[in-house]
């Protein structure tokens, strides 16, 4: 289990350093998973693209995750929940800060 950072080049990883940046700084609330974490954002369309580009930029980088966006009606928000093989949520713990918890 490893990424793949050479996958996305210079301008995709800087870009998707930025995305991350971004979505952390939403604040989401982060569920933890047997496998890995749920992220809840608000229901909002620039965070939609923006959620849907990561998730984009993150296959090409970290193709062992699977990935899986909900769009939630009855609390009007964006559910991406990120698993994988035994060691993931470590592995996301350590790379990813979203998964620390920011928006409990």
């Amino acid at each position: 289990m490893a990424c793949r950072m050479d996958a996305l080049g210079a301008s995709g990883r800087a870009r998707h350093a930025a995305l991350v940046a971004e979505l952390a700084s939403a604040r989401p609330a982060v569920e933890e998973l047997p496998e890995g974490f749920a992220f809840r954002f608000p229901s909002r369309p620039y965070l939609f693209l923006r959620v849907a580009e990561w998730i984009g930029l993150e296959r090409e980088c970290c193709p062992f995750l699977a990935i899986r966006l909900e769009l939630e009606h009855a609390n009007r928000s964006l559910r991406v929940s990120v698993t994988g093989p035994a060691g993931t949520k470590d592995f996301l713990r350590a790379e990813l800060p979203l998964a620390l918890g920011g928006g409990r």
